[in-house]
């Protein structure tokens, strides 16, 4: 355990530490000490970044959310057309949750444990503008002709970024089903799923069923 490691740096370590603690255990039973041992730091440096452990749990809920955001944002910017841009989100989703595996089960944990009480105002203040821009482009599909007009945008931008949610969660049982371990299904897998959920999304909006 050290207290040497530059500002940045060690404040890096605790929020990795923190978020695979916090994503196991939970806010309450993780304590300071354990974190700090995770971490291979003083514990009292916690209370120096960030004050106190609510503190340090709503920073690692920011971090996971924004990169999230940032990853989902990038993809549907990069797309011109309503169906690019939506397999494109889901994918970067999907990849993003590959090279997070904490991420899935911190948020599981933040909506069942605390009704998203200590993620509230982060969801909306930036996760909130990624939905709104989902909408958008389900709405110019729809207005292009491309796209079903009977859909609630709303509730098909909520049933194309829940495929990949679900899936990161119940990867493990999705391992057991595909013949592939309980440690859960590959990278590859993964992405293959990705690309299947983009076009099952992009299908079902489609006129016709024809994606």
């Amino acid at each position: 355990m050290t207290t040497a490691a530059a500002p940045a740096q060690a404040r890096d370590q605790i929020l990795d530490a923190a978020e695979s603690l916090f994503a196991r255990k939970g806010l309450g039973p993780t304590t300071i000490k354990e974190i700090g041992a995770v971490a291979e730091l003083n514990p009292a440096l916690l209370y120096y970044y960030f004050g106190s452990k609510e503190e340090l749990y709503r920073a690692v809920l920011q971090r996971v959310v924004s990169a999230l955001v940032a990853r989902g944002g990038a993809a549907l910017g990069a797309k011109s057309s309503p169906p690019e841009a939506i397999r494109a989100l889901v994918a970067a989703q999907v990849e993003f949750l590959l090279t997070h595996p904490n991420a899935p089960k911190l948020l599981v944990r933040e909506m069942v444990d605390h009704d998203a009480r200590r993620a509230e105002r982060m969801l909306l203040e930036t996760a909130a503008g990624l939905f709104q821009r989902l909408c958008t482009v389900i709405r110019q599909g729809q207005r292009e002709g491309g796209f079903r007009p009977d859909v609630e945008p709303r509730f098909a931008a909520v049933s194309t970024v829940a495929q990949g949610m679900y899936f990161a969660v119940a990867r493990p049982a999705i391992g057991l089903f595909f013949e592939e371990g309980p440690r859960g299904i590959s990278a590859a897998t993964a992405r293959a799923f990705a690309r299947h959920a983009g076009d099952f999304a992009v299908a079902a909006l489609r006129k016709g069923g024809d994606g």
